[in-house]
């Protein structure tokens, strides 16, 4: 495996990734599509791309289940991805969320809020958006002008 089909894969992955939770076979299908058909991942790298990642603190397991008795593992990328790291990403459309990302979010801003980046008051304001946004860019709006945890 060649350092670069790694890092080609480490950056489509996540992509596939920021669309939101997936496990490995979910993850290379996405890949499949946003490279229009031409990146097709095999295990192999998948799950390298995936540990590297893993290590990095850039993703984690959501959740793990058992289907067809084998395990399938969830993953998600966590709030530490940086902005730097989020300008590569290709663009998706402005996709739903769900209670994990609210959740996500609202300890993320408590974490500012404890941090002293945020008054009592914006924290308010704020946790009662992130908690009834339905559209990633609700979440994104709100959060846009704090750094990355």
């Amino acid at each position: 495996m060649t350092t670069r089909a790694l890092q080609e894969a480490t950056l489509l992955v996540l992509t596939a990734l920021s669309r939101g939770s997936q496990h490995g076979s979910g993850i290379i299908t996405d890949v499949r599509e946003i490279s229009g058909g031409r990146v097709r991942l095999r295990a192999g790298i998948l799950y390298a791309a995936l540990d590297h990642l893993r290590a990095d603190g850039l993703i984690g397991v959501e959740r793990e289940e058992i289907v067809a008795d084998r395990l399938r593992r969830y993953y998600r990328i966590l709030p530490r991805l940086t902005p730097a790291l989020q300008q590569h990403l290709a663009p998706g459309p402005d996709l739903r969320i769900g209670n994990a990302d609210r959740d996500a979010t609202a300890a993320a801003l408590g974490e500012h809020f404890a941090h002293g980046r945020l008054t009592l008051d914006e924290l308010t304001a704020r946790l009662h958006i992130a908690l009834t946004a339905t559209m990633r860019s609700e979440i994104a709006q709100i959060t846009q002008d704090l750094p990355h945890l």
